[in-house]
Formats: C-alpha cells, sequence, structure tokens
C-alpha cells in the first residue's frame, strides 16, 4: 500500500520538462479573446461558452507542423461543434436525466475514439464532454442552436485561419492545406473509449443523486481518473484535478468577493487561459488552478447564478466525480493484475 502510495505521489508532484509555450499560449489566448470581446460589445454574453468551447481547439498540434496542426484543429472543432449540437437539442427536447447522461457517455466514447484517431495533443474527450454537459444543462431555445453555429463554429473558423494565416506567413500553406488526413487509431483505443464512457455515466449518475446542480462536473472530474498509461498515473491525475480544482475555486472566490465589472471579469479569464497553456503541460494539478478559473468564470458570465452555489458546487462534483474515475482504475487495474496471474499461473 505504502509503495503504491509513494507510485501516487511521484506522478502528482512530477513537473515535465520546459518546451517553448509563451507562442501557443499567445495564439489560443487571442483566438478566445477576439469572440469575446465581440460578444461583449454586442450584449451577447449568453453566447460567451459557446466562444470558450470554439476556442478550445486552437490548443491542439502546437508542437506539430501545420499540416499535423491543420487536421487536429480542424477535427477537434468538428467534435466541439457536434457536441454543442447534441447537448442543445437534448436540452431543448427536455429529455430526462438518464438520456442526459446517456448523451454525454457517447460523447465521451466518440471524441475519445478520435482523439486517438488523429493523436490529439492533448488526448481525451474532457473538452468535447465539458462543451456537451454544459450545453445540455442550461434552458435551450431555437436561439441556441443559432448561437451554436454562430459564435460556436465561428469561433472554430476563426481559430483555424488565425493558424492557416502563420502558416502562409512562413510559407507553409500550400503544404498544411494539400496534406492528407491520418487515421491511426491505437490497439487499446476502443477499451479506453469505452472506459472514459463508463466513468461519465457513474460520475454523473452518482453527482444526481446526491443532487448536484452540476452533475457533469463530477462526470469531468472522472474522466481525470481513467485517463493515464498506468493505474498509479490515473489516481494521480484525479488527486491533481482536486487538488487544483479547490485552489482555482479559492482564486475566483477573491475575484467574485470584488465584485468586477464585465470587463475585469473578462481580463482574468483571459489571463487565465493564457496560464493554461503555459502550465498545463508541465503540471496537470497548476493547470487545473487556472482552469477551474477560467471554467468558472465562462459558465458565470453566460449565465450568471449565486457564485458561492457555483463554487461549492464545483469542489463537491468534481471531488465526487475524481474519485470516482480513481476506484474505477484500481478496480480495473487490479481486475487486469489477477487476470495476468491466471495467464501466468496456467
Amino acid at each position: 500500500m505504502i509503495a503504491h502510495a509513494k507510485q501516487v505521489w511521484k506522478h502528482s508532484v512530477a513537473v515535465a520538462p520546459p518546451m517553448p509555450a509563451l507562442r501557443p499560449a499567445a495564439r489560443a489566448t487571442f483566438c478566445l479573446a477576439v469572440p469575446l470581446l465581440v460578444l461583449a460589445v454586442m450584449g451577447r454574453m449568453d453566447w460567451a461558452m459557446y466562444a470558450g468551447f470554439g476556442a478550445f481547439c486552437a490548443v491542439f498540434g502546437r508542437y506539430d507542423n501545420y499540416a499535423v496542426r491543420f487536421w487536429q484543429q480542424l477535427s477537434c472543432g468538428a467534435v466541439q461543434v457536434a457536441s454543442m449540437l447534441l447537448g442543445t437539442l437534448v436540452s431543448f427536447l427536455q429529455a430526462p436525466f438518464i438520456v442526459d447522461v446517456l448523451v454525454l457517455a457517447v460523447i465521451a466514447v466518440g471524441s475519445n475514439l478520435v482523439s486517438r484517431g488523429v493523436h490529439w495533443l492533448p488526448p481525451g474527450p474532457i473538452f468535447a464532454v465539458f462543451a456537451g454537459g454544459a450545453c445540455l444543462s442550461v434552458p435551450a431555445t431555437a436561439e441556441s442552436f443559432i448561437g451554436v453555429l454562430l459564435v460556436g463554429a465561428g469561433t472554430v473558423l476563426f481559430s483555424l485561419l488565425v493558424m492557416l494565416g502563420l502558416a502562409a506567413r512562413r510559407g507553409r500553406l500550400a503544404s498544411a492545406l494539400k496534406a492528407d488526413f491520418t487515421w491511426a487509431p491505437t490497439p487499446k483505443s476502443v477499451h479506453e473509449s469505452l472506459r472514459m464512457g463508463a466513468a461519465v455515466l457513474l460520475a454523473g449518475i452518482m453527482a444526481y443523486l446526491l443532487g448536484g446542480d452540476h452533475w457533469y462536473w463530477a462526470s469531468l472530474g472522472a474522466i481525470a481518473g481513467v485517463m493515464g498509461a498506468t493505474m498509479h498515473s490515473r489516481v494521480a491525475r484525479a488527486l491533481q484535478r482536486c487538488v487544483g480544482t479547490c485552489i482555482g475555486v479559492l482564486l475566483t472566490w477573491a475575484v467574485f468577493v470584488l465584485e468586477p465589472n464585465l470587463w475585469v471579469l473578462l481580463a482574468v479569464a483571459l489571463a487565465g487561459q493564457f496560464c493554461i497553456e503555459v502550465v498545463i503541460l508541465r503540471n496537470y494539478a497548476v493547470g487545473m488552478v487556472f482552469m477551474t478559473m477560467v471554467a468558472l468564470l465562462m459558465v458565470h458570465l453566460a449565465s450568471p447564478e449565486d457564485p458561492m452555489v457555483l463554487l461549492v458546487d464545483r469542489v463537491t462534483m468534481t471531488v465526487l466525480g475524481a474519485a470516482v474515475g480513481a476506484v474505477l482504475s484500481v478496480v480495473i487495474g487490479l481486475v487486469v493484475g489477477v487476470r495476468r496471474g491466471s495467464r501466468r499461473a496456467a
């Protein structure tokens, strides 16, 4: 037991070697800033979350050539828009909870399959699940679909144009556009994706039964607990998400206490976005501090609610979900270990 705890701690505090991050962070922040500022001027901050979800595609393929980056961002953008549309449709139809959580599990499975097939960096379904979960959790009207297509898909397109503009500046536009699409899933892609879906489903159901207003946050936390190459790294990731979320919630509370105006909230959110991209690949817990701040501010901007309820829900749902994911990883690890022992004995 002590040996396992030491391995989890080792993974939790590990810091990856430094890599160039300022330019990728600046690009990602710019791709979020422009749509948000346009929405602020228009007085349509209720569509802010669509811009946030669409801008996620700008973070992909940061260290790849433009051809690979183009396909990564295009595929991620398509998945993000599809997830938003599906979540909005479920909300619009006022489907029962079981349909909501099943749809979110399907989004997790499908987006992870695409992630592995295209080799996204960062990998995994968490952005798509966040987009789908947020959209199906807020009331939707026919106008909501316009917001997804106009703002969400528009932000994806804007992010792609920024990337292609940089490629043209360096004389690599033709090679980026002419490159063939590559689909190369790993042998474990299906099993891994089903594990993601199971974690989303179990955590979502438990959170709902416990009365969580933002139950899909538990599903997001569960994904962290089942991502990673080994059982120890998965449990460590769940722990990192909990710690980072708690610190991020405290910082967000400090922001809310000051009762800043819209422009200050936007400035804090954009600064947080920049910090995420600088640190997230070095240590997940530190990245989660800023990711929590940005997520809470974006949710609050799009659909204002009691800040304390929002903050408490974020902590409780994240801890619950991370625990579900970690337990699932441990159970799967034990089952796999028993099977391997049986095969050796045979």
